[in-house]
């Protein structure tokens, strides 16, 4: 009767050892994440911002530079107002959607997720670990059932 309380109470603790583990690789997790997370917050940011940007350049583009530019084309190469026009709208868009592509690639960048690596090989770790103590126990639970005898109280 006393080995089936060992065994118990053996079953007891690896229960409570590998609760213990499981909810130190989560934490390990949270921790590793976070700082990626958070740069994926500012990538979006920055995506945001590249809309934003690309919004008012349409709005200046039909308001503002759009003119200016228009009559310097049409002072400059001597064009009718409708193609002078034209020119002034297509330029200044250009200009706002190359503002807008390039907020865009660093959004891009701020975007990178390498994943939980410390974590994968902390858990890695672990498994071998808990594997080579389970095998350690077969092993001890084989040599008593074949001498009778604990090993440990053979040293």
């Amino acid at each position: 009767m006393a080995d089936q309380t060992d065994i118990a109470d053996v079953i007891k603790n690896i229960q409570a050892d590998v609760t213990a583990i499981v909810r130190g690789e989560i934490e390990l997790a949270k921790a590793e994440l976070m700082p990626q997370a958070k740069a994926a917050g500012i990538g979006a940011g920055l995506f945001t911002v590249a809309a934003v940007v690309a919004m008012t350049g349409l709005t200046v583009l039909l308001f503002g530079f759009s003119f200016w530019l228009s009559y310097g084309y049409q002072a400059w190469f001597h064009l009718d107002l409708l193609p002078s026009l034209a020119w002034g709208f297509a330029t200044i868009a250009v200009i706002f959607f190359l503002v807008a592509a390039v907020v865009a690639l660093l959004g891009k960048n701020q975007l990178a997720f390498t994943g939980a690596k410390e974590t994968a090989a902390s858990t890695e770790a672990t498994v071998a670990a808990v594997k080579d103590a389970v095998e350690a126990s077969l092993h001890d639970v084989q040599e008593l059932s074949l001498t009778g005898r604990r090993p440990e109280l053979e040293a």
